[in-house]
């Protein structure tokens, strides 16, 4: 029985020396592992200070756009607000033509008489005038081809027609 318990003995410290075999090789593959997830972490994180830095950068530019794009907004709002000034301008413009040529179409008869008089004097004016450029020209005596090949001189011949003519005081339109 003496060989048995020196067998047990020698088989229990043989055990404890496979486990202590087995608990060496399994903590230099952890170690091993460990110095990877370690080399791993290191890589990351300078990558990871990168990507911050380039999202920094990001957001700065995405600050300065966006500054630039609210000026731009702000000044298309006053070009808007100035449109509508315009818009306004014009129709006060338009309704100030308006009332304008009402008055001219339809004068205060008291200045009907002088408007009348004073069509007459200019119509009398424009037809001595054109009469005096005719005479100035025949006695130039431009020869028929002459007055063929010079279209200025055919229009001297000729009157402008006149305007309309306002109605008589006391005529109605």
């Amino acid at each position: 029985m003496e060989i048995l318990l020196y067998v047990s003995a020698a088989i229990a410290a043989l055990s404890l020396l496979l486990i202590a075999i087995f608990v060496i090789t399994t903590l230099k593959s952890a170690k091993a592992t460990m110095n990877e997830v370690s080399e791993t972490l290191t890589s990351m994180q300078g990558k990871l200070n990168g990507i911050t830095d380039q999202a920094n950068e990001l957001l700065a530019n995405t600050n300065r756009i966006t500054e630039d794009v609210e000026r731009k907004m702000q000044s298309l709002n006053s070009v808007a607000k100035t449109a509508e000034k315009l818009d306004d301008s014009t129709a006060y413009m338009n309704k100030s033509f308006q009332s304008l040529s009402e008055q001219i179409s339809n004068p205060d008869p008291k200045y009907k008489d002088l408007m009348q008089k004073a069509n007459t004097i200019t119509g009398i004016a424009a037809s001595i005038f054109f009469r005096a450029k005719r005479e100035k020209a025949k006695q130039a005596n431009y020869s028929s081809q002459e007055r063929y090949h010079n279209p200025a001189s055919q229009n001297m011949d000729l009157l402008p027609y006149p305007q309309k003519r306002l109605p008589e005081p006391g005529q109605k339109n």
